[in-house]
């Protein structure tokens, strides 16, 4: 069997042939192409603009985590929270809101949008567990402010502060104090 595809193989005219092997090349490219294309995927860390899914290593604050992607290299980044700013671990209310975020996401598989990359190198980007936005849950709890000046939809942005403010109403969290401060106040004063 093997004998006669040969004979009809080599009783093809040149033309032929140098036509099929051509085309052998051309499929063998295509092929080799798909695979670099696809392991360069596989191994690229994270990309703005593109969504992950991330097993949550670690929470360093309320709106801070470090995740791992599920890819053979298991990268590893520092993602901070799109859109909001809970207060820092010293500041009132820091450790509550960090207990919070690690009750939601610590050692539970998420998925991760990345929205934007910070001038500290780190991914920012939105949290989602079952469906579950964080980002937008942990305002809601009263357990970080929204940061406006970040927000460029202004549907997203009225949306976001209605439910800052009835985190407030309610007195949920931060907004059980009096007077809580914005964690870009706060950094402020501790910087002079």
């Amino acid at each position: 069997m093997y004998y006669s595809w040969k004979l009809s193989l080599l009783s093809l005219s040149p033309a032929w042939q140098i036509g099929l092997g051509l085309m052998a090349l051309c499929i063998s490219y295509y092929l080799l192409h798909k695979l670099v294309v696809y392991l360069q995927e596989l191994f690229r860390p994270f990309k703005k603009g593109k969504k992950y899914w991330c097993h949550v290593k670690a929470v360093s604050d309320g709106d801070t985590l470090t995740c791992y992607r599920f890819n053979i290299r298991r990268s590893e980044t520092k993602l901070r929270f799109a859109y909001v700013d809970a207060p820092e671990s010293a500041q009132a209310y820091g450790k509550e809101s960090k207990r919070l975020v690690k009750s939601m996401v610590k050692n539970k598989i998420v998925r991760v949008q990345i929205t934007d990359i910070d001038r500290y190198g780190r991914c920012v980007g939105v949290v989602y567990r079952y469906r579950k936005n964080i980002n937008e849950e942990i305002v809601k709890r009263g357990a970080a402010w929204v940061y406006e000046e970040y927000i460029r939809d202004k549907n997203h942005l009225r949306y976001m502060m209605e439910l800052q403010n009835k985190a407030k109403k309610q007195k949920k969290g931060l907004w059980k104090s009096s007077r809580p401060v914005r964690p870009s106040v706060y950094r402020k004063q501790k910087k002079s």
